[in-house]
């Protein structure tokens, strides 16, 4: 779920909403933040602050193999639109969870990161069958990032629209695909956001029951 440290967490259930995921409790400076949501978090946190982070995710996820020496593959201007691709994706997530009109820009952006990917689905004989072979991994960077964005594509462009998340716990707000058989998954995980409201649904029960015993 989470690599050491909380840096990276794996719980989107695609590529995209794990890569959207590198920035984490987005709304906690908004000013229509509720006084809980501004208070119970860390604040925002920015995981990919610069090439190396986005070498490092891109590594960790299996979209790139990092090569031989440590040298990185990513430089500031692909740092730079792998940011603006991300915040894209969020912002299209985000309007399809509530309902409203994806910005035409954040759709533009998804488009031109797709176009950049010379790597096709396409179609494959085994034994005479014909098999769909989708690329997995980019051999560069950018390639990468085109098929985070082709990824975010096919979330926002089918139905798969209807089962994405923005996860409600204090200081998180991931977002995730609602992989449950029912499509009533609340949590990006329970063993985190989902275990700490239950304890503090505990707690405020204990609270409660105190208060009416000095009644």
């Amino acid at each position: 779920m989470t690599s050491p440290g909380r840096r990276w967490v794996w719980y989107g259930g695609r590529p995209s909403l794990d890569f959207v995921n590198t920035r984490r409790n987005r709304e906690a400076g908004r000013p229509d933040a509720g006084a809980r949501d501004r208070t119970a978090g860390d604040g925002e946190a920015e995981y990919l602050r610069g090439p190396a982070d986005l070498a490092g995710w891109l590594s960790e996820a299996g979209l790139i193999t990092p090569p031989a020496g440590g040298r990185s593959l990513v430089d500031g201007d692909t740092l730079a639109g792998a940011l603006a691709l991300r915040e894209a994706i969020d912002a299209a997530v985000t309007a399809t969870v509530s309902a409203v009109s994806v910005p035409d820009r954040a759709v533009r952006c998804v488009n031109e990161w797709i176009a950049a990917e010379p790597q096709r689905p396409a179609l494959r004989l085994e034994a005479g069958v014909p098999v769909l072979s989708v690329p997995r991994a980019g051999r560069t960077p950018r390639g990468a990032l085109a098929l985070i964005a082709a990824d975010a594509a096919e979330l926002l462009g089918t139905g798969l629209r209807d089962r994405l998340r923005i996860c409600p716990g204090p200081g998180c707000r991931g977002r995730f695909l609602d992989d449950s058989p029912a499509a009533r998954r609340r949590w990006c995980s329970m063993a985190v956001c989902g275990n700490r409201s239950k304890a503090a649904a505990h707690r405020q029960v204990g609270r409660d029951s105190r208060s009416w015993g000095l009644r």
